[in-house]
């Protein structure tokens, strides 16, 4: 099976999305927003308000369309758990390599979560949600026998969310999707459990 998709994005926030995505929110003019969106200000500020509200808009659709991504897929019940993370993460890998611009979320943590609590909760509130997805597809591995002993779920879990945003970094300094999938990777052997050799 391939990745499970969602998209509820408008064309508009889409394109303030990608904008803010890629350029960052203090680097974005609001001349930048009105070329991305095709809107004039008037109807901009009508629709969204200020710049702030643009900014959340986009962010809250970016939230709600990664969450379900990622949890249709961590949660889907035909696919091995270790191989449902995986996948996910490619995904998260590969929106990172094409912009060269990170993890929006992570950007957004980094930048702007110190000077404003209202975006630093959302921030938190994804990451929890998406470790949350992580642990409970860990736990499933476990009960199969494919986690590392030595590792429980929820350790795991941090483990992915740190490995996740580290890949965000790597991404700004320009790390192509391949260097970032060999990380993961590395990662992941960390997480499953040792094959016994077979006897000679």
């Amino acid at each position: 099976m391939g990745l499970v998709a969602a998209s509820t994005s408008t064309e508009t926030t889409r394109a303030l999305k990608e904008l803010f995505w890629r350029r960052g929110y203090e680097r974005a003019s609001i001349e930048d927003v009105v070329q991305a969106t095709g809107m004039n200000r008037y109807a901009l500020y009508n629709a969204f308000g200020g710049k702030r509200d643009l900014f959340l808009a986009a962010l809250d659709d970016y939230y709600h369309e990664r969450k379900a991504v990622f949890l249709a897929n961590l949660d889907d019940p035909e696919t091995p758990p270790l191989e449902a993370i995986r996948r996910v993460m490619e995904f998260a890998i590969g929106e990172m390599a094409d912009r060269g611009a990170g993890c929006l979320m992570g950007n957004v943590a980094n930048h702007l979560g110190p000077k404003d609590p209202i975006i630093a909760a959302r921030v938190e509130t994804y990451l929890q949600e998406i470790e949350l997805a992580y642990g409970e597809a860990l736990s499933r591995a476990d009960a199969n026998g494919a986690l590392n002993a030595n590792i429980t779920p929820q350790n795991g879990a941090k483990m992915l969310i740190a490995v996740q945003l580290g890949l965000g970094v790597r991404a700004q300094a320009g790390a192509s999707g391949e260097e970032m999938l060999e990380t993961f990777d590395a990662a992941m052997r960390a997480l499953a459990r040792p094959q016994r050799r077979a006897q000679q």
